[in-house]
Order: structure tokens, then C-alpha cells, then sequence
């Protein structure tokens, strides 16, 4: 399959869940108090960040193993399948045993996704990638380096909604010095905190980061 696959879905569902989350701001008079926001709006708010997360994870995930399995660029340059990936399988479980060691992780299959790693996890990307190692090893790198903030801010707000306490609180307060920002009193509220250079909210200048890093990598 070629990566323009995964690249046109997620740009897809990028311009449906931007359009949401703009929706929402233009729904409110303001958005620069943690009192603009109701239950409701939080609720919304954290099923729309999930999925965002969603997608970005799954666009990852595609984009690695198909390159491993032998893929083209949007731009039809040919990368090469690894020796060891034989399917999507022997794909995933090279991935798993990645976290563990960093050599000899392809020749076990896996059929269970919930044991993968976590695609949309930066961190955990440029350690699959070089273990992995396919052809495009480092225009994936780079890709996913070039949208490591945004998708470090996007994990980390998702995180702190799913497990609401004082400590993942306090993860999401460690974002602020990168934006300007407002008291906020549930996670989700920080999305529209404002990205200074680009004057436009947290999440819509995450969706335009994560676009820009998911075109460099399948260019």
C-alpha cells in the first residue's frame, strides 16, 4: 500500500476534527476562563481530543509498517520491504520486541494489538523506527522529530483527561511556559490555550504541526 493511504486519511479526519474544534470555539463567546466551560463542553471536548489522538496513532502505525513491508512515497519513490517483514504480523511483533531489545527483533508475529506500543508516543517512534530499521529510517526520524512538541502536548492533555488527578494535572501545567495560557480546572479546558507565533489554539496549531510532520514523512 502505498503511504499516500494513510496520509489521505489522516488528513481527512485532521480536517473534520479542526473543523469540530473551531466550531466549538465559535459556539462560545469566550474561551479564556476555565468558567467558559461546562460539563458538557468537557465531555465533548475529551471525545474529540481522543479521537485526534486516535488518528495520529493509527497514521504512525501505517506509516511504519508499511514502509516496512515494502511501500511507495507520495511522490512514487519505491522503499524496499525489510528481509524479516514478512506481514503485517512479523511487523508488529518486531515492534514490541523493540522496546525490549535493540538488535535481533524481527522473526516473532504478533495478532494481539493491544500488546503494541504506543504508535503516537514520540519517543517511543524513534526507538521502533531505528530498531526497525526501513529504508526510510531517516525521513521518518526527522518527520516525527519536527512534530514532537505538538505531539507530546496532544498525548499529554489526552493522558490527564483519561486519568484525571492531581499529578497528570500538573503534567498538563507543565505545558505553559510554551503557550499563553489561562487557569484552567479540567484538561481538555488547555486546548485553547494560544500557540504565541501562530496566535491560533493549542489544538488547531497541533493539527497543522502534525500535518506538516505526517506529509514529511511519507514524502
Amino acid at each position: 500500500m502505498s503511504l499516500e493511504v494513510p496520509w489521505t486519511g489522516f488528513c481527512n479526519e485532521l480536517d473534520i476534527l479542526s473543523d469540530q474544534f473551531r466550531d466549538f470555539a465559535t459556539s462560545k463567546p469566550s474561551l479564556s476562563s476555565a468558567a467558559h466551560f461546562d460539563l458538557k463542553d468537557e465531555c465533548l471536548l475529551e471525545g474529540l481530543l481522543s479521537r485526534f489522538w486516535q488518528a495520529w496513532g493509527r497514521f504512525c502505525r501505517s506509516c511504519i509498517v508499511e514502509s516496512c513491508l515494502g511501500t511507495t512515497t507520495v511522490a512514487g519513490v519505491g522503499i524496499s520491504a525489510l528481509s524479516g517483514a514478512a506481514s503485517e504480523a512479523h511487523v508488529s511483533g518486531a515492534a514490541i520486541r523493540a522496546r525490549k531489545v535493540s538488535t535481533n527483533v524481527w522473526g516473532t508475529t504478533n495478532s494481539t494489538l493491544r500488546h503494541e506500543p504506543t504508535w503516537g508516543d514520540v519517543d517511543v517512534l524513534a526507538t521502533t523506527i531505528s530498531r526497525l530499521d526501513p529504508g526510510n529510517r531517516a525521513q521518518l526520524l526527522a518527520a516525527f522529530s519536527g512534530g514532537s512538541q505538538s505531539a507530546k502536548a496532544i498525548q499529554t492533555i489526552r493522558n490527564a483527561a483519561s486519568h484525571h488527578n492531581s499529578q497528570t494535572m500538573t503534567e498538563v501545567g507543565a505545558l505553559r511556559p510554551k503557550y499563553i495560557v489561562f487557569q484552567i480546572t479540567h484538561p481538555t479546558q488547555s486546548l485553547y490555550w494560544i500557540e504565541p507565533s501562530s496566535q491560533d489554539f493549542l489544538v488547531i496549531e497541533a493539527a497543522r504541526e502534525l500535518r506538516q510532520a505526517a506529509l514529511a514523512a511519507v514524502s
